[in-house]
């Protein structure tokens, strides 16, 4: 109750500079225990001692589902109120004033390109097939695990131009996957604001790990659109669209998963050192399938 009153506080633009610096402190303060220990568990998760890795192939799919439900879930408990309501991520030492958000937002591409890292690695039509038909089945099981940002990580790679261009690999997917791919593209696209997601996300309950980026574009959206309205009204609706956010961030929050850390799997999902860059990938994809005419890939809504 102390935190929410002071994080409503932070909303009221007739504060001076010293209340609003306090209440930002005691806000730090009161939060600060908990970080602490929420951050030397990431750290442990994200920078583990030598574990050897274990190979794509060798990786059960709901294995790779639920380590990345594990590493997202952690990231996003790490994120501190403040990091959200001062808009720390929107200025430029972004990597100081929102750390988390830094961190959660450099994860979600390392992963986009380790997905698409792995199928522009496979030697073949049918391997990349393989490939893809499995990191299909993943996001699938991070649905059912509640874990939104890991099936945008997967479907992000997946309309990446450099996989999607695959038409021969594409024409090869099996119907039945094409129609899983289409089924959570369509939950986790951005039309309407991403409408079906926010809707998923009002009707289930913890543990659960929603994409943040939502939750920016709203706080965005209500700092650059409140004009044409009077003061009072402004701040006041501020505070409660904002506060209305940071309760949504805490409840899924409140509940951690019950998944069992696994080192060699993690080691797997968290090594950089063999992820392509966007440059390489397209010159790999090209080689792979040299550039044709192509419409469109059959059965698959993904665009």
């Amino acid at each position: 109750m102390v935190l929410e009153l002071l994080q409503d506080m932070l909303f009221n633009n007739h504060l001076i500079a010293a209340e609003h610096k306090a209440a930002v402190a005691i806000i730090k303060q009161l939060e600060t225990a908990e970080i602490d220990e929420k951050n030397e568990q990431l750290h442990i998760l994200l920078y583990p001692k030598q574990v050897a890795n274990a190979a794509f192939d060798q990786i059960a799919v709901s294995d790779l589902a639920e380590q990345m439900t594990l590493v997202d879930h952690k990231l996003f408990c790490a994120l501190g109120s403040e990091e959200l309501l001062l808009h720390g991520w929107m200025k430029p030492d972004r990597d100081d004033l929102a750390p988390n958000v830094a961190l959660i937002s450099r994860r979600f591409n390392e992963m986009r390109r380790l997905v698409i890292t792995e199928i522009l690695s496979q030697p073949n039509v049918n391997a990349r097939v393989q490939c893809i038909e499995k990191w299909c089945t993943v996001a699938d099981i991070c649905r059912y695990l509640r874990n939104f940002n890991g099936v945008l990580q997967i479907m992000a790679a997946f309309v990446n131009s450099s996989v999607y261009r695959l038409k021969l690999t594409w024409d090869r997917i099996s119907k039945q996957n094409k129609q899983v791919i289409n089924k959570l593209q369509n939950l986790v696209h951005s039309d309407g604001k991403f409408k079906n997601l926010r809707d998923t996300l009002t009707k289930v309950d913890p543990p659960c790990v929603p994409y943040l980026g939502l939750y920016l574009s709203d706080l965005t959206f209500i700092e650059e659109s409140s004009q044409d309205i009077s003061e009072n009204l402004i701040n006041f609706s501020k505070m409660r669209m904002k506060t209305h956010i940071i309760h949504e961030v805490h409840r899924f929050q409140s509940t951690p998963y019950k998944i069992k850390h696994n080192p060699r799997v993690c080691a797997y999902l968290l090594d950089r050192s063999r992820l392509l860059t966007e440059d390489q990938c397209y010159i790999l994809s090209l080689k792979l399938e040299p550039r044709t005419s192509r419409v469109g890939i059959p059965g698959l809504g993904v665009q």
